[in-house]
């Protein structure tokens, strides 16, 4: 029997700035149980993308999804088990808010993304 700490988590990073992305990308990839599986810089790319990563958790600069609801809905409907974590530059109570009544499971300041993001993924 395999426990889940032996199950490995699949993120797909989506993220328009490519030097943010890649900062990102490292934190990921260093994270034990943790597979990086796929980048993309535009939302154009998601759907494919989600597709190709099998990705459990979706963490995507709040940038890519401009008209909210509407993105976060079309991604459910797309992956309905897919985690959605949502990365912002601010840190601010009310976007967390925000985020999660559209259906995203956390916001995280892009800051603070690196202390944050293990935590995360390790739920569930």
């Amino acid at each position: 029997m395999t426990s889940s700490q032996d199950i490995d988590v699949r993120v797909l990073l989506a993220d328009y700035e490519g030097a943010g992305r890649r900062a990102l990308a490292g934190v990921l990839s260093s994270m034990t149980g943790v597979v990086l599986a796929g980048e993309v810089a535009e939302r154009a790319e998601l759907a494919a993308a989600l597709r190709l990563a099998r990705a459990d958790v979706l963490v995507i600069d709040d940038r890519l999804l401009r008209d909210g609801g509407r993105a976060l809905a079309d991604l459910e409907r797309q992956a309905p088990e897919l985690r959605i974590l949502v990365l912002g530059v601010d840190d601010d109570p009310a976007f967390a808010t925000r985020a999660q009544h559209l259906g995203a499971e956390a916001w995280i300041a892009k800051d603070r993304a690196g202390e944050q993001l293990p935590a995360l993924l390790q739920t569930r």
